[in-house]
């Protein structure tokens, strides 16, 4: 009898853990798988009660690394808003897919034994120094490829000055 018991309440334990594993919001019938803090990445769109939907703009790990601070760009208003959050709390996500082609083929690579440096470089042969000038400038702004491309032309002027002496 005591079987039959241990038996019912495991099941009952799966259909609970399944069931805790998805997130219901207010005013929207579908379930959401929950995504934790930590797994947030920027660009993700997080999606509140009532459907309403922001973008993560940035995260900032507190220095204990048990709290993050989330900057969210409301998709209603455009207003970024910060919430403080524990790392293990769990949020609805809607996962944007990469439009532009540096990024999806990026994430499509094919991971090998060499490591992500090799791999990520093998996929970027694929494109002109142009496209990648372009993709960094869009992606993180100019400042460390101008403070880069400084250093290089400075470096030249040095050693071409060098060469004339």
């Amino acid at each position: 009898m005591f079987g039959i018991i241990k038996k019912g309440l495991a099941r009952l334990a799966e259909r609970e853990v399944d069931f805790m594993a998805k997130i219901k919001l207010q005013g929207i019938t579908q379930r959401f798988d929950g995504v934790a803090a930590k797994d947030l990445k920027v660009g993700d769109v997080l999606i509140w009660n009532h459907g309403c939907k922001s973008e993560i703009v940035n995260i900032q790990p507190s220095k204990t690394g048990k709290t993050y601070v989330i900057s969210c760009k409301s998709m209603q208003d455009g207003i970024v808003r910060e919430r403080k959050t524990t790392v293990t709390r769990e949020f609805a996500v809607e996962r944007k897919e990469p439009t532009n082609p540096i990024d999806k083929a990026i994430k499509t690579r094919e991971n090998t034994y060499r490591g992500i440096y090799s791999d990520v470089g093998c996929v970027l042969d694929g494109f002109t120094t142009a496209e990648l000038a372009e993709y960094y400038i869009q992606r993180f702004g100019d400042g460390g490829l101008r403070y880069f491309l400084e250093q290089q032309i400075i470096a030249a002027e040095i050693s071409k000055a060098k060469q004339f002496r």
